[in-house]
């Protein structure tokens, strides 16, 4: 069962990782093109805000107030560089003066000065945006706005889900073992120990009731006990032992065999029927000393769970073959006292 209940925990891990990773990579994307949308929204409106400053340099021919403008707008955040191109892609102005009157080429650029509006557009990487505004006498300002915040900001936002999805998904899988070991494992373990404890006793009060019936009727006596002890002559022994213990003094022989006829118990008060030195656990016929009784043993076989007496040297011999249909499993011989 803990096999099971761990084997369901894991399959639950995977399942809910996998989902929450699908969520978290959506979510972070999501973030990521919020975070750059603002960037570009928030560059483009403080750029806005100087674009009529600079008309208003280029229509009064006001170079210092023009380069003035360009600066500033260079100094804004996320905003990298600001230059003013003319019809020709030339650059008249330039925040490094160093790339003053050089050319700029590509399509981009050629966009940019065509474009009769405001246009952004993907620069030279992915990180940067090129933005573009028409201004006067046909000239184009453009700036060049830096993603590399708004991407370090996205990465850092999606190790925070990450780590949230991840603290999340161990919760879980925590919570469901505790659910799992509260209302499967633990009933499991409990149920198992009531079963053990109640087969044992069931067991105990089974032997118990057997040895209690031992002094029902000798037939049934003997079919009951003898049957389920008859592998565990030490057991069959001690039962017999105790039998003899209370009521030694109604016989004067009796012998207990098993299937094969090797003698698990013997007491014999007249001292004519078994040998003085039989081995114990002997066959019957090496342990006997009267073939009469070796005779009425054979008859017994032949009529078994029935008793078969005999009057064997002035004493009434009874033998009892017990049969638990199959195979005859034990063999009683008692002679009582007169």
């Amino acid at each position: 069962m803990k096999k099971n209940v761990i084997l369901l925990n894991f399959v639950f891990l995977l399942i809910l990782s996998g989902i929450f990773y699908l969520l978290t990579s959506q979510l972070a994307k999501y973030k990521a093109a919020d975070l750059e949308h603002l960037t570009i929204e928030k560059a483009r409106s403080a750029v806005n805000v100087s674009v009529p400053s600079v008309n208003r340099a280029i229509q009064n021919s006001d170079d210092i107030l023009l380069l003035t403008n360009i600066e500033a707008i260079a100094k804004l955040e996320n905003v990298t560089s600001s230059f003013i191109l003319d019809r020709d892609n030339t650059v008249i102005i330039h925040n490094n003066i160093s790339d003053w009157n050089s050319k700029r080429k590509g399509d981009i650029y050629d966009t940019a000065v065509n474009y009769n509006g405001e246009l952004l557009q993907l620069s030279y990487d992915k990180d940067h945006i090129l933005f573009s505004v028409p201004l006067a006498k046909d000239y184009t300002l453009c700036c060049i706005f830096s993603m590399q915040k708004a991407s370090e900001n996205a990465r850092n936002w999606k190790i925070k889900y990450f780590t949230v999805a991840f603290i999340a998904v161990f919760l879980a899988v925590f919570l469901l073992h505790l659910l799992s070991k509260l209302f499967i494992i633990m009933p499991f373990d409990r149920t198992k120990k009531k079963i053990e404890k109640g087969a044992l006793e069931t067991a105990k009060d089974g032997k118990y009731d057997e040895i209690a019936d031992m002094f029902a009727t000798e037939n049934e006596k003997y079919l009951q006990k003898i049957n389920a002890l008859q592998h565990d002559k030490k057991s069959l022994t001690k039962i017999i032992e105790y039998y003899m213990g209370s009521s030694s003094q109604n016989y004067k022989l009796l012998v207990i065999m098993d299937s094969s006829n090797n003698v698990v118990y013997a007491y014999d008060k007249t001292a004519k029927f078994l040998k003085k030195d039989f081995a114990e656990n002997g066959n019957i016929i090496e342990a006997s000393a009267s073939t009469e009784m070796l005779a009425l043993i054979s008859k017994s076989s032949e009529s078994p769970n029935t008793e078969v007496s005999e009057t064997i040297e002035s004493y009434d011999m009874t033998v009892l073959a017990l049969d638990d249909s199959s195979n005859i499993f034990a063999t009683i011989v008692k002679i009582e006292e007169a």
